[in-house]
């Protein structure tokens, strides 16, 4: 298994037909939207959805309300 630098909390390995998977070294509970097995048919494609997924973890910026100050 090897950890990439680029996404820490995700160990990466080949897949035995080909392609690459990521699994989240500490996992996230089943209804929380996130993602703890991603997959790839390339480390490119891979990487794209490891950042759909980092993109999903952040917070969403708070909204302010009409009239409000």
């Amino acid at each position: 298994m090897t950890t990439t630098r680029k996404f820490p909390g995700w160990e990466i390995v080949e897949g035995a037909g080909g392609g690459y998977i990521a699994f989240r070294t500490v996992l996230v509970p089943a209804h929380s939207g996130l993602s703890n097995v991603r997959c790839g048919v390339t480390l490119a494609q891979l990487f794209q959805h490891l950042e759909q997924e980092r993109r999903r973890e952040q917070p969403s910026p708070a909204r302010r309300l009409p009239g409000a100050a």
